[in-house]
């Protein structure tokens, strides 16, 4: 009787830890739910709703939230990004990093720019040469330009695609600070860039501006991942913790055109800003983690024949998305929080979960005090 009851002690005392470490995993899981699927192909999607759902969703949010008309740099490149198939009545804005090689193959072939067979061998859809005949609006000569946008705001099916806001940043950051190819903007970043970005990250810890709001904690942190990646090393590197600590504290006029080369770049800008989600009514606003779901409702919809181009990535020398993921863990939780906060515009506009913090928007006064009111976008 002795021996049974200690055994039923024993049990109850081994249940209980195990309920206790199952109930700290999943807190920490349900916290960022976002760190679960940063580098899947489809992950966890969204609240389930259709692209024409979200459009009205974001119409309505837009409306309720003046911050989401504000931009961090000049918003006219809008015109670059929206482009019109006039035989489909449709426009779609095109953004980096979010399939913007798929949707800009599937274009060229619905405008009949390119065959059947040259869509699969496409390996890199976004040169001027493919775009330069009014395959944008950029191309559009100025009056011809102001009608076409008439035209595509009167009578045209507006349409984009949006991604997880962590998740688009970190694949942006892999290709364009850790690849070693020649071509587009791997070069400089893995040069220049990276003294640039260790050398203003020396000054930014030496300096500590006067009255910023930057917390010990951070400033600790920026001085070990100097060390760490700036210190002895004739190739520096620009590890994930140094592109957050300078996109997000780096007052403005501390090193401004490191800072706007940062900021102008496409592929860390809100997407809010980029396709002007709250001066454009888009009909449809698909997401990259339900977009074999959404391509069908729009083909569907628009009587579209073909299927959607998969263009595998050429990028050389990237760094694995297991090593990004590693570093995205190593960051602090404090400096997590932060990142959370940044992104969060975009996260509760277009309904991504996970970006939940304490802080308030007072935490990143240079950030949101370097934003402006978005000028015209055409």
């Amino acid at each position: 009787m002795i021996t049974t009851r200690t055994w039923y002690l024993k049990f109850l005392v081994l249940l209980l830890a195990v309920f206790t470490i199952l109930f700290y995993f999943l807190s920490d899981v349900n916290d960022n739910p976002t760190v679960q699927i940063l580098f899947e192909n489809h992950g966890e999607e969204p609240p389930l709703m259709n692209g024409e759902e979200r459009a009205r969703r974001v119409e309505e949010r837009c409306s309720q939230h003046p911050e989401y008309r504000t931009c961090l740099y000049p918003s006219r490149g809008i015109v670059k990004r929206l482009l019109p198939v006039p035989d489909k009545k449709m426009a779609m804005c095109v953004m980096g990093k979010i399939g913007s090689s798929n949707w800009k193959t599937l274009i060229l072939r619905l405008r009949g720019v390119i065959t059947e067979e040259e869509a699969k061998n496409m390996t890199y859809p976004h040169g001027k040469e493919y775009w330069q005949e009014n395959g944008t609006l950029y191309f559009y000569k100025r009056p011809e330009r102001l009608k076409m946008i008439e035209t595509i705001e009167r009578d045209y099916y507006k349409v984009t695609f949006v991604r997880d806001p962590l998740s688009r940043m970190l694949s942006a950051y892999r290709d364009k600070f850790t690849g070693t190819s020649e071509e587009h903007m791997f070069k400089v970043y893995r040069s220049k860039r990276a003294y640039d970005m260790c050398k203003s990250l020396e000054d930014l810890i030496l300096l500590k501006p006067d009255g910023d709001l930057i917390p010990d904690e951070i400033y600790r942190y920026m001085s070990t991942e100097l060390e760490r990646h700036c210190s002895n090393k004739k190739e520096k590197f620009v590890s994930l913790g140094i592109f957050f600590l300078i996109f997000i504290f780096m007052p403005q006029d501390f090193n401004g055109d490191l800072l706007k080369d940062l900021i102008v770049n496409t592929h860390f800008n809100d997407m809010l800003s980029l396709c002007g989600h709250c001066r454009i009514k888009y009909d449809f606003i698909g997401t990259v983690e339900t977009m074999d779901r959404d391509y069908e409702f729009l083909r569907h919809r628009l009587g579209i024949e073909y299927n959607l181009p998969k263009i595998e990535s050429t990028q050389l020398g990237v760094m694995s998305k297991e090593g990004v993921k590693t570093m995205w863990d190593n960051i602090p939780h404090l400096m997590k929080q932060y990142i959370y906060l940044f992104l969060s515009n975009d996260a509760n506009a277009f309904g991504y979960n996970g970006y939940n913090t304490k802080l308030n928007k007072s935490a990143l006064p240079n950030h949101y005090e370097r934003r402006t009111n978005c000028d015209t976008w055409y």
